[in-house]
């Protein structure tokens, strides 16, 4: 290996210079079986035996020079990260000091992109995320960096330790960035924060950067040259689409339209609209008599203000269950995992009317779900119809129907709110006709909620994996 510093373990790796980092890699041939120059054995598990001809390419063109590499889902981005980290193993690989880090932007992805890279190559690996290690001094790092050759983590963890000096940019060989088009000119996120700070010119060493991305272009004022030119980088894909094709399975997509949500006076939906409004004035103008100083009084306004955009939100989705299961799912909650579930933050305002509010929806939609005095049974065709189901969950009850009787279907139901998700998912529990489809819900560890813990996603997500549960909705 160039570069003689490097090879006498006892000497600063900060001493290699940029340049030569850049000669070694250049030389260097994705097809060369033999051992590296610093005598160091190939390892057991080569993933370039599996590996595609275009990300043998791809591979090939960011040992030569910074790239992003602009793939869509499942094209096979990760392992192309992961045939880089191995053809830089003599970098890499102990007794040398540098590291890999490979940065994504979410617990998640931190914790899969770790389990993926393990699988794939015999390098020492470990992730990275708030809460799974306390390493708070310089040592702690020192050990760990000693101990592992490819550290995953999440951008903020780099940016603080690049900011207290526990890792200094000289250090790491090749840093990769997940979902890289989140680093931005004009953005503040982390990834883009390490690179206008740290990823300097007068550095000593400079690490090689490997971007991945299925949407280059991704925010207000985002462009490819702005990531191309934080990055230091160049945007590369592959040229021959037919090749793509023979790996990657298009999704057939059908396109489903149902009944247009009418504004007319008579429609159930304005009908609901009305006497929420009604129930919500008369809240606002009790609280109005309340002794309330000025940022309590408009802070209570906001959360009943939210609350009730969410119940409307629900009635116009759903429909009239949809929204007595989600007034229902509010009130039964703590007043923590109310602010959870409606995607707010906890600003300690009287709650008190809130479930006034709540209680009296709640009565409003039960009224008339009723039957006899009984509240009406969702397996029943009776109710299959508007104003208990919208006719956007009519649509998509209709289509899982269609489906029912094929053996290990299962099926991913996306919405946009964590209170959806839950109401969506106890109302399709309770049609019987849908009974072999066991139904769950899942929503980022971020939003709180105390049964989504990631231990509990776990378990979710397996028993989805396994079949035990048919029907994901996120």
């Amino acid at each position: 290996m160039g570069g003689g510093d490097v090879d006498d373990p006892g000497n600063n790796v900060a001493e290699i210079t940029a340049t030569s980092i850049s000669e070694q890699l250049s030389s260097l041939s994705v097809n060369d079986d033999e051992q590296s120059s610093d005598g160091a054995q190939r390892t057991e598990k080569d993933p370039r035996k599996i590996a595609r001809k275009y990300q043998m390419d791809l591979c090939k063109k960011a040992l030569e020079e910074n790239i992003i590499v602009y793939l869509g889902t499942g094209c096979g981005k990760t392992h192309i990260a992961v045939l880089l980290i191995y053809e830089m193993g003599h970098l890499i690989k102990k007794p040398q000091k540098n590291i890999c880090v490979f940065l994504a932007p979410t617990v998640a992805l931190v914790q899969q992109q770790a389990k993926v890279i393990q699988d794939s190559i015999d390098f020492k690996v470990e992730a990275y995320c708030g809460g799974l290690k306390r390493l708070r001094s310089h040592h702690d790092w020192e050990k760990e960096m000693e101990q592992y050759e490819v550290l995953v983590m999440t951008p903020e963890i780099l940016l603080r330790n690049l900011s207290h000096c526990f890792i200094r940019i000289e250090v790491i060989a090749l840093l990769i960035f997940d979902e890289c088009h989140y680093a931005q000119t004009e953005s503040d996120h982390p990834y883009a924060e390490i690179m206008k700070i740290f990823y300097k010119s007068d550095a000593l060493s400079l690490p090689r950067i490997f971007g991945m991305t299925a949407s280059p272009i991704s925010g207000k004022g985002a462009s490819i040259d702005s990531l191309e030119t934080l990055l230091h980088s160049k945007v590369y894909s592959v040229e021959d689409k037919d090749e793509l094709e023979q790996f990657v399975t298009s999704p057939k997509v059908n396109v489903y339209k149902y009944g247009p949500v009418t504004n007319s006076q008579s429609c159930p939906h304005t009908m609901y609209s009305q006497k929420l409004e009604k129930i919500k004035s008369q809240c606002v103008s009790t609280l109005s008599r309340k002794k309330y100083d000025h940022c309590s009084l408009q802070s209570i306004k906001k959360s009943l203000q939210k609350l009730h955009c969410n119940l409307i939100f629900c009635l116009e989705k759903l429909g009239l269950w949809g929204a007595l299961q989600a007034s229902r799912i509010l009130l039964k909650g703590d007043h923590l995992e109310r602010r959870q579930l409606l995607e707010g933050e906890e600003n300690g305002s009287d709650e008190s009317f809130i479930d006034g509010y709540l209680t009296q929806a709640a009565s409003l939609f039960v009224s008339d779900c009723m039957k006899d005095g009984i509240e009406a049974d969702l397996s029943c065709v009776e109710v299959l119809k508007e104003p208990f189901f919208s006719t956007k969950l009519l649509r998509l009850i209709g289509i899982l129907s269609n489906f029912r009787l094929q053996p290990n279907m299962k099926c991913i139901v996306f919405v946009n709110r964590v209170v959806t998700a839950r109401s969506l998912s106890h109302i399709l529990q309770k049609l019987k006709f849908l009974s072999a489809w066991r139904c769950d819900f899942l929503v980022g560890v971020h939003s709180g909620l105390k049964s989504m813990s990631r231990k509990n996603t776990n378990i979710i997500l397996e028993k989805f994996r396994s079949g035990e549960v048919r029907v994901h909705i996120f």
